[in-house]
């Protein structure tokens, strides 16, 4: 029951649930935060990543965690020291999606965030087209400079996420 709310909750659109954030956003007092960002994401990456991290837990063997309590692990133990190894790739292909889903992220905090001070970067590069005038250099070089984060999170996360995104590929 707990995985299909979640299931359901993951089929809105993120501009049908923009007017009841935003009321909570703004009766929490957390319009123009990056609290508010926060809160907002969470709403898209908890669907998304229990349902992702569930479908790879699934692809870890039971018998492996009852080799460990039969070897004398605590539940905690077998966990911590068989099934959190294994679902390293899992967890970074799960956290590398999410990562790039905010970093990308404009509605919410184009909806969110006033200040120039408080902009994210996408929201930064908004500041470069006028409704006459467009600065295609500023833009351009402002873009490349944005993905420099994502492209440094991907070579420290790509170890895990080829292995991530291929194991269960190949049965047998």
């Amino acid at each position: 029951a707990g995985l299909m709310a979640l299931l359901v909750a993951q089929m809105f659109p993120g501009v049908i649930l923009l007017v009841p954030i935003y009321k909570i956003v703004v009766d929490l007092g957390l319009l123009d935060t990056k609290a508010a960002l926060v809160l907002a994401y969470s709403t898209f990456a908890l669907p998304f990543c229990v349902w992702m991290l569930k479908g790879y837990f699934d692809t870890i063997p039971y018998s492996l965690e009852e080799a460990g309590r039969i070897d004398g692990l605590t539940p905690f133990g077998t966990f911590w020291r068989i099934v959190m190894p294994l679902s390293l790739p899992g967890i970074a292909v799960t956290a590398f999606f999410m990562f790039i889903t905010a970093w990308n992220e404009v509605l919410f905090a184009n909806v969110f965030l006033t200040e120039t001070e408080n902009y994210t970067l996408p929201i930064g590069l908004r500041t470069y087209v006028f409704q006459f005038e467009q600065q295609y250099g500023w833009l351009t070089a402002g873009a490349v400079i944005v993905t420099i984060p994502a492209i440094i999170v991907f070579l420290f996360a790509q170890r895990y996420l080829v292995s991530g995104l291929t194991r269960g590929g190949v049965k047998g």
